[in-house]
């Protein structure tokens, strides 16, 4: 299973540099991708900033929730159960195992325990420090490229 980080999420609805990239990859993706409230926390949070600072309108903000429910309703998105006492304890142990060599910060050393939990093969992210403690948690950095 493919986990993707909240960033590569909202390039599939946002224009952003590498959504076309993300897109593409997704596209030939064949798996539901989780979805995690988390996910959920971070997505929608985007939008209502991007929509706070005049980004995007509040008719496309309600476009993309929209779109996204329609691809939740269509089996892009999966709901995978998350213990999150247990993703917070990772989490902890992550953060002091890497954070002061990779500079993480914790809703990323999140979404990387998550991805340890859920037995992740793949992590498609953009952020380097995320990248850099999920290759020490041996989880497989995707690329779109």
């Amino acid at each position: 299973m493919l986990y993707v980080d909240t960033s590569a999420i909202v390039k599939l609805y946002i224009l952003e540099d590498q959504s076309l990239q993300v897109s593409d990859w997704l596209r030939k993706n064949d798996e539901a991708i989780p979805w995690t409230a988390l996910h959920e926390l971070e997505f929608f949070n985007a939008i209502h900033l991007k929509e706070f600072r005049g980004e995007i309108s509040g008719s496309e903000s309600h476009q993309i929730k929209t779109n996204f429910i329609k691809h939740e309703e269509l089996g892009v998105y999966f709901r995978p159960k998350l213990d999150w006492a247990e993703t917070f304890n990772l989490a902890i142990d992550l953060s002091k195992k890497h954070t002061a060599i990779t500079g993480s910060r914790s809703l990323d050393i999140l979404h990387v325990a998550a991805a340890s939990l859920l037995n992740s093969d793949g992590f498609l992210t953009f952020d380097e420090r995320q990248s850099k403690m999920a290759a020490l948690e041996n989880i497989k950095i995707v690329h779109t490229a």
